[in-house]
């Protein structure tokens, strides 16, 4: 299908007030614009219009994730070949997007170009917070993780790594697009699923993921700070976990490494012995909440029922 990267994610937020207070005042994201019930934030050293987009909603949890395509017509072709919906849709930014809900039911945004605003990575005086670089990776929860694996393996993606359980199956999976360590990583779940676990921001340097436990303790924020900082063994990626105050997750991460030559790449192999160290290579326990809370999905199927265009 042709997708060229991942391009931004689109999340809810019960106070659009809060939600700015939180990711651009202390996080240090770049705020585009504001337009109605929506707030438009990038990283440092993106230059599209947007790769997170904040809606005022009823709830929290996740209303869609972007990619950017080569050509829309192609994309449009192959999702109808298998029997998977599409509907013109307009986001600001964008002028010509088509959304539709892949097969474990979350909500996709494919578009070809989006408005350049610049980026601001050698503006240093306005750089602030932890200084978000771009958006590096989400992470989803799926009910039949093998069939969303095939779907984007079809959308050009392949593995990097991935966990087996207790019977040896995959149940996590990690996947790359553009050769960093990932671009997307999926767990199984037979509960709450589809489920929205986290989205992830790159930054350049350890000390800004500890700068990020500083700005939120020191706002008197401690129960945002979920888990870390710490060393992943997956990946290898130093991080933090944070929770803003609708609870949706996000993480900062910097030190993963770059497959050079994907056709030479063997996909690295976690058993279910090895996961104390393969989600936090230092052996720290992980927190109940990050192993059974996520956000919702937003359900958009009613958006799409009928349409095909």
């Amino acid at each position: 299908m042709n997708v060229l990267r991942l391009s931004h994610v689109c999340i809810r937020s019960t106070d659009l007030e809060k939600a700015r207070y939180f990711y651009e005042d202390l996080l240090g994201f770049q705020e585009t614009e504001k337009k109605g019930d929506m707030i438009y934030l990038r990283g440092i050293e993106e230059g599209q219009h947007h790769s997170l987009g904040i809606k005022l909603a009823d709830s929290p949890g996740l209303s869609y994730i972007a990619y950017r395509v080569s050509d829309l017509d192609k994309a449009r072709e192959e999702l109808e070949d298998l029997k998977i919906q599409t509907r013109k849709f307009k986001e600001d930014g964008v002028d010509d997007a088509f959304l539709f809900i892949d097969p474990q039911g979350f909500p996709t945004l494919f578009y070809n170009d989006m408005e350049y605003v610049g980026d601001l990575r050698l503006d240093f005086h306005i750089h602030k917070g932890v200084s978000p670089v771009r958006l590096a990776h989400v992470n989803l929860m799926v009910k039949d993780l093998q069939e969303e694996v095939n779907f984007y393996k079809r959308m050009g993606f392949y593995e990097t790594e991935e966990f087996l359980d207790k019977e040896g199956n995959p149940n996590i999976v990690w996947m790359t697009r553009l050769g960093q360590s990932h671009d997307i990583a999926m767990a199984r779940s037979s509960s709450k699923v589809p489920g929205f676990h986290h989205s992830t921001y790159y930054v350049h340097d350890v000390k800004d993921i500890i700068r990020a436990a500083d700005i939120l303790a020191s706002a008197k924020l401690w129960d945002s700070i979920e888990r870390g900082p710490g060393r992943h063994g997956v990946t290898q990626g130093l991080y933090i976990y944070l929770r803003d105050m609708d609870k949706n997750r996000v993480e900062f991460f910097t030190s993963d490494y770059t497959v050079l030559d994907p056709d030479k790449w063997k996909v690295k192999v976690w058993t279910y012995d090895q996961s104390r160290y393969r989600s936090d290579f230092w052996g720290r326990p992980i927190p109940e909440s990050w192993l059974k809370e996520w956000v919702p999905v937003e359900d958009l199927t009613g958006k799409l029922r009928g349409w095909n265009s």
